[in-house]
């Protein structure tokens, strides 16, 4: 059986590094993201690092040697992961990196974690000089990973105003976007949103509550067809039961939604996903009808 051969190297002590992380875009505190993030956003952050003088004693590295600042950002249920570097560099007697790392905004949702290294030449005490040095080696890491939230805790439907001209959309009073290969466990507010158009008059009756009820209607009517369009989608990749399963699981994730809508709609949510699927103008008009239906029953 081989074995691999361990090369332990020292490495510095916790506080001989000294971290800040923060966002770029969007513009908030990290504690803060989901309140700003909107799906399909990129989420930019840039991190610095200073090492104290004991670092280059702790570590028997050299001052000048490459010694990099590391930051990795991951997003688990995307599968996705970004890296970005930073050599560090003297400056009025400090030693400081500054990175910064875009993640792509069509590949996250739910969580992001972030996570800064210190990586440099390790020295290993081996009285080989081919092993004396572990190129590339971890020399400090955060103590745990900072985590980014994405996903609001609200119940409302996730709903975003903005100029739709100063953003390259279509003039339409509302638009309903959806994140690109959103996927049935992911949460509402990190597969779908609402934005409605400031650059018309009827943005402020829609938020205000203020519009006409056909208005809402519509609103809702396109909502019950992207979301079942959605789902639809991953129809031949996972199982009806399945589905049913997530929903039930998790009453915040697409799934839920989508079956919600098809309840309401008198519909199975296999049957749902077929008809946004296959005959999305037969699904609209179902949702026309209940919308009314629920509108004369409550009195509307």
């Amino acid at each position: 059986m081989a074995i691999a051969e361990s090369r332990p190297y020292r490495t510095p002590a916790a506080s001989s590094v000294v971290t800040d992380l923060g966002l770029v875009w969007p513009t908030s505190d990290i504690d803060q993201l989901s309140e700003f993030w909107n799906p399909g956003d990129d989420v930019v952050i840039r991190a610095s690092a200073t090492l104290a003088e004991s670092f280059w004693d702790e570590t028997g590295i050299s001052p000048g040697e490459d010694v990099l600042l590391v930051a990795i950002v991951g997003c688990m249920p995307a599968r996705s992961r970004w890296r970005s570097q930073a050599h560090f560099r003297e400056r009025d007697g400090v030693w400081l990196a500054d990175v910064e790392l875009k993640a792509d905004g069509s590949e996250l949702a739910v969580e992001l974690t972030a996570d800064l290294w210190v990586v440099g030449p390790g020295r290993t005490a081996s009285p080989d000089p081919m092993n004396a040095i572990h190129q590339s080696a971890r020399l400090w890491q955060l103590p745990t990973p900072i985590s980014l939230r994405l996903e609001r805790d609200e119940a409302d439907f996730p709903t975003s105003a903005t100029s739709f001209g100063a953003t390259g959309r279509r003039s339409v009073p509302w638009a309903l976007e959806i994140a690109a290969d959103a996927e049935p466990h992911w949460s509402i507010s990190s597969s779908i949103r609402l934005f409605v158009n400031t650059d018309l008059e009827i943005c402020h009756q829609i938020v205000d509550g203020d519009a006409p009820e056909d208005v809402y209607k519509a609103i809702e009517c396109d909502i019950h067809l992207g979301v079942l369009h959605l789902l639809g989608g991953w129809r031949n990749s996972i199982r009806a039961d399945r589905m049913r399963d997530i929903a039930d699981d998790d009453l915040g994730s697409i799934a839920a939604l989508g079956l919600s809508i098809a309840s309401s709609l008198g519909l199975t949510l296999e049957e749902g996903c077929r008809l946004a699927i296959e005959d999305p103008m037969t699904l609209v008009s179902r949702s026309r009808e209940a919308l009314a239906l629920h509108g004369k029953a409550s009195g509307k």
